[in-house]
């Protein structure tokens, strides 16, 4: 048995639905600019549909790694995950609060990092002081399919510290 166990949250029901929309309309993409761009080149067309496939093969297999990587929480530290694209340590001494709404001009606000890509968050991390990354992260915007269950865990782990 680990020493400290990692509770899991699911991340994607918010979010993947969308993202499989955005897969949907690129495959539309593809055979539309492949008809016009034939019209003018064959070898255009060719290059650029092999270029939308790729560029559609990457989306899916970011789109299926959503749920793979749900956000980690364990006793010393929370692991917020967007797809395979990116992840952030959060230790947790440094959360000072989460907030459950979150507006758009927090969203905007210098040292906001939103980890939610066309969805709305439904959580705001507010640390108590910035992450040693390039853009000095203060508040990290994050959605989670179970946002109570989400804020008794981290609640309960911070109160174990």
């Amino acid at each position: 048995m680990p020493e400290h166990p990692v509770t899991t949250f699911a991340n994607y029901r918010g979010v993947v639905p969308m993202l499989w929309a955005i897969v949907a309309l690129a495959a539309c993409e593809l055979v539309g600019a492949h008809l016009l761009l034939s019209l003018w080149s064959h070898r255009a067309a060719r290059v650029m549909s092999g270029l939308t496939l790729l560029s559609m093969l990457w989306l899916v297999r970011w789109v299926t790694s959503w749920r793979r990587l749900p956000h980690e929480l364990s006793a010393d530290r929370l692991r917020l995950h967007m797809g395979t694209l990116l992840h952030v340590d959060v230790p947790l001494a440094m959360i000072g609060g989460v907030r459950g709404e979150v507006s758009a001009e927090a969203l905007k606000a210098p040292g906001t990092r939103n980890l939610v890509p066309i969805a709305h968050p439904n959580r705001m991390i507010e640390l108590r002081e910035p992450l040693s990354d390039r853009r000095a992260t203060r508040r990290i915007a994050v959605r989670f399919d179970d946002p109570d269950a989400f804020d008794a865990a981290l609640k309960h782990a911070l109160a174990q510290l």
